[in-house]
């Protein structure tokens, strides 16, 4: 007898400033609504980072100069995050977390805007307002 386990794929809502965290199954509109225990973390360059590089990224003609930070120290070899961020606006390209030798978190940011083109996108579907305070498995 085989068993085929179906995965869900999931929306996630973080609203910081209240504390939670919406976890929205994209078929069924399914919701849990979280306790949000870790602060914002924005995206820049900490005032306490170790300075590792500076490279052109893109092609002949069409380069853009980054730097590449990371929050390693000189008596440490490894690194938990590592950010590249344009020189000329400081915006960010690339940061890499890595919790433990099993999860690490890789974000890539393109198409950046100023702004927020639809504030509409942190509104929790109406499904939300009978939310579960569990949070949802990948797998069924």
């Amino acid at each position: 007898m085989k068993l085929f386990l179906r995965r869900r794929f999931f929306e996630y809502i973080l609203l910081y400033k209240d504390a939670v965290m919406f976890q929205i199954e994209q078929v069924t509109k399914l919701c849990s609504k979280i306790a949000l225990t870790e602060p914002w973390d924005p995206y820049d360059i900490p005032a306490n980072s170790t300075y590792e590089d500076q490279y052109y990224i893109g092609g002949p003609g069409d380069q853009i100069m980054v730097q590449e930070w990371s929050d390693r120290k000189p008596a440490r070899k490894l690194e938990s995050w590592v950010g590249v961020y344009t020189v000329k606006d400081c915006y960010p390209v690339q940061e890499t977390y890595t919790k433990n030798y099993s999860v690490t978190t890789s974000t890539r940011f393109f198409d950046l805007q100023l702004g927020i083109a639809d504030p509409s996108v942190f509104t929790p579907p109406s499904t939300c307002q009978t939310a579960q305070t569990r949070r949802m498995e990948d797998e069924c």
